[in-house]
């Protein structure tokens, strides 16, 4: 993999190991988890509030609730709750929707405040440089777009679904495209800026890509429609989001490539993302799943479950890895003075 993959001494990977070396593989893993739990439960608290609001002013419930509460039938009343709650979650209002998309920003926060207060990592040690990040953006954009287009095009060859004009409203397609700006950026933080560079530390840039993206596809076992094709699309995803940073020795293009691939999903051309459901009125175009195999609709997960998708991210990934030229200018006296650095 030598001459495929960066190797660790791209000033990103040199910097992330400067002032802490790194731990094995599952040791990362088990921290970025505890890190993850702690941004999605505050990253969530919003939501429930409104929900539980929700509940709280369904007189319906209350009362048929009350009911089963003074019959002792508390088993019932839990599962009537539960019921309610989870047709809200399915059902999200979509001001919820996007507010929940810009809530991420949690999470990036989260872990940029953790790699720069307990493991002594720049901001630059994460692929977020301060140069070069409205070219670096629109590159990774043009990418993303490109990779979601192709993926579509191939559903429509095969006959696997259908698209038709929306009376969509564009002021939620705009709210959407900013929502799913930051939650690229944010999903791409936390699986590669974060995990990924933290585990070059210690272990070869072929693994941290690896695991990084095991962890990224895992993330979404709870996704409706989850399966073996769609943790294997995801898993290919995150490799080429994971081998473009690399490669780039920047975070921002496979920021862009991320939110653009959700966006264009959902909101262009209408079909669900990672199975959250339909767009119908926020999005450009309608996708509707014509009666074919699974394989090629992608079923419940959407197209990120198809063989479009796979076929597409092989390509994309092969591209990347043979095709796409790294860019290592300046790494190694970077290097070497860290060595004397650690040496000394």
């Amino acid at each position: 993999m030598k001459h495929i993959l960066p190797s660790r001494e791209i000033p990103m990977l040199v910097e992330a190991r400067e002032k802490k070396r790194g731990f094995v593989p599952i040791l990362e893993v088990l921290i970025f988890l505890a890190v993850f739990t702690a941004a999605s439960t505050v990253q969530a608290i919003p939501t429930y509030i409104v929900m539980t609001g929700q509940l709280l002013s369904d007189r319906a419930l209350l009362g048929s609730a009350g009911a089963l509460l003074q019959e002792g039938r508390f088993t019932e009343y839990l599962s009537a709750v539960m019921e309610l709650a989870l047709q809200f979650l399915n059902n999200l209002p979509v001001w919820i929707r996007v507010l929940n998309l810009v809530l991420t920003v949690i999470t990036t926060v989260v872990c940029i405040l953790f790699c720069r207060i307990l493991q002594k990592r720049s901001l630059s040690s994460m692929g977020l440089n301060r140069k070069h990040i409205l070219p670096e953006y629109l590159k990774g954009a043009a990418f993303g777009i490109l990779m979601i287009t192709a993926t579509v095009l191939l559903s429509l060859l095969f006959g696997a679904v259908r698209l038709s004009f929306s009376g969509f409203r564009i002021g939620y397609v705009l709210l959407f495209l900013i929502g799913y700006m930051i939650q690229g950026m944010s999903e791409e933080v936390l699986c590669r800026g974060y995990l990924m560079v933290s585990i070059t530390r210690r272990n070869q840039v072929w693994r941290a890509v690896l695991v990084s993206s095991l962890v990224f596809a895992l993330l979404h076992i709870m996704n409706p429609g989850f399966g073996i094709l769609p943790f294997i699309n995801i898993l290919l995803t995150g490799a080429v989001f994971g081998v473009y940073a690399l490669k780039r020795g920047d975070l921002w293009g496979a920021c862009a490539m991320h939110s653009f691939w959700n966006f264009f999903q959902g909101h262009i051309f209408g079909i669900s993302v990672s199975g959250t459901g339909a767009n119908d009125g926020v999005s450009i175009l309608n996708a509707s799943t014509q009666p074919t195999s699974a394989l090629l609709t992608g079923g419940t997960f959407g197209i990120e479950g198809s063989v479009s998708c796979t076929i597409v991210m092989i390509v994309s990934l092969l591209l990347v890895l043979f095709v796409m030229k790294p860019v290592e200018t300046g790494a190694a006296p970077h290097a070497a003075e860290a060595d004397r650095t650690e040496q000394a």
